[in-house]
């Protein structure tokens, strides 16, 4: 058991140095869901960057958060089901994260430059140039509201250092969504174990 489950996260990791954030995010979600059909889930994303008429951070918004609603989940915040891609698409709710995952990986497959941006507490996006909070279902910010967000997770005054405006690639943002769920798992002996594997290889 300790070998399959090497494996799998080695493919994980796989995936994640290959730049391939759809597919490892969905090979995370195998972890809970081993039956997922990861084929079905990127024909989902497909379909919404073809409905993307525009190359700006307005015309993602209107898909993903106006006409299908996803946005953040206020009422459960810590539920599991928000950091796995799958369950987001599911469920139209999520983490900040894992929104911000749905949103460059739509963007791009719609011709839209996408980076993702790891403030701490909150992670946002830059969509076609303008920094974007995918879980307040796409609204456009500047760095008083990017320091705000900072203030709201952490506690304390609003305050943005430049540097966490930095892209993360596929690998921080796995290991970010990772660091996420060894938390949300923290006392789950079954759970914690796939996490730190993934964690451990991951690097």
């Amino acid at each position: 058991m300790a070998s399959t489950l090497t494996d799998r996260a080695e493919r994980l990791a796989e995936l994640a140095y290959d730049g391939r954030l759809a597919e490892a995010s969905l090979e995370l979600g195998r972890f809970v869901d081993p039956n997922l059909d990861s084929s079905a889930a990127l024909s989902r994303l497909d379909a919404m960057a073809a409905r993307v008429e525009g190359d700006t951070h307005l015309a993602l918004r209107r898909v993903i958060a106006i006409e299908d609603g996803i946005g953040g989940n206020v009422d459960d915040y810590h539920d599991p089901s928000n950091s796995f891609l799958h369950r987001v698409l599911d469920t139209r709710r999520g983490i900040p994260i894992t929104l911000s995952v749905l949103w460059i990986e739509v963007g791009r497959r719609a011709g839209i430059e996408m980076v993702g941006v790891g403030l701490p507490g909150h992670f946002v996006v830059y969509a076609g140039g303008q920094m974007v909070d995918p879980f307040h279902y796409g609204e456009a910010i500047g760095f008083d509201e990017a320091a705000g967000l900072v203030a709201a997770a952490l506690g304390g005054s609003p305050r943005l250092d430049r540097s966490w405006l930095s892209p993360v690639d596929t690998t921080g943002i796995m290991q970010r969504m990772l660091r996420n769920l060894e938390h949300v798992y923290r006392g789950d002996p079954r759970n914690t174990e796939w996490v730190e594997a993934c964690i451990e290889i991951l690097g």
